[in-house]
């Protein structure tokens, strides 16, 4: 599923230090196609986060909107992305005389979305807290740009970032950033830009407690 001439050590050290890494050719063309099928095969559901936002009228008001399936680790409809967090799971394990707080660290959490056009977007904003160590997105098919911002006001208020870094993602990029456990914690905020042609399918691994909440029940910290 992984390609075997990453520098793994290299990519964890950058999200460790930096915060994020976008990485190109991590997974294996077989493995994007299998994530296709298996993603084609799930009933997506639709959430609408732009007239209803997440975290409404406040500093860190969310606005997305994009189709999605997410479910658990295991999960017999998702045996693909399954594989994929237990072997990019067993080889950070490998690492860790690097990175000994990753020893413990698997993506219990799949979550399929759609980025059906340029309606769909993600506004600038930073992951759950309830996020452990590491998360991680790849892009299955389509492109888009990715912004990262560094906060100007403390504290944080989504209204005033500063843009510090832009990479186009497209078909196989990884998108890896760091959570609360890895290095400093502190998570980066970002923001997910509409796809630049036709739709754009990604697959976010992640390890958390709980499953995301349908739609109408999201709320962010």
């Amino acid at each position: 599923m992984l390609n075997n001439h990453i520098d793994l050590v290299t990519i964890l050290r950058q999200v460790r230090d930096v915060g994020y890494v976008f990485v190109s050719q991590m997974v294996t063309e077989e493995a994007i196609e299998n994530l296709q099928k298996e993603m084609n095969a799930l009933p997506l559901e639709f959430g609408d986060h732009v007239n209803y936002p997440i975290n409404k009228k406040s500093t860190n008001e969310v606005q997305q909107s994009h189709e999605r399936y997410y479910t658990k680790i295991d999960d017999p409809s998702t045996p693909t992305a399954s594989q994929i967090c237990r072997e990019l799971s067993d080889r950070v394990k490998a690492l860790s005389e690097h990175f000994p707080e990753l020893s413990t660290w698997l993506t219990t959490e799949i979550g399929y979305q759609r980025y059906r056009d340029y309606r769909d977007w993600i506004s600038p904003h930073r992951d759950r807290v309830s996020d452990q160590f590491l998360s991680v997105t790849i892009t299955i098919s389509g492109s888009t740009i990715i912004n990262i911002y560094n906060p100007e006001t403390d504290p944080i208020n989504y209204k005033y970032l500063r843009l510090v870094d832009a990479y186009k993602v497209k078909q196989g990029s990884v998108m890896m950033l760091r959570a609360p456990g890895f290095g400093t914690g502190q998570q980066v905020i970002h923001e997910v830009m509409p796809p630049l042609n036709n739709k754009r399918d990604i697959l976010n691994l992640r390890m958390r407690e709980s499953v995301l909440k349908p739609p109408r029940d999201t709320k962010w910290k």
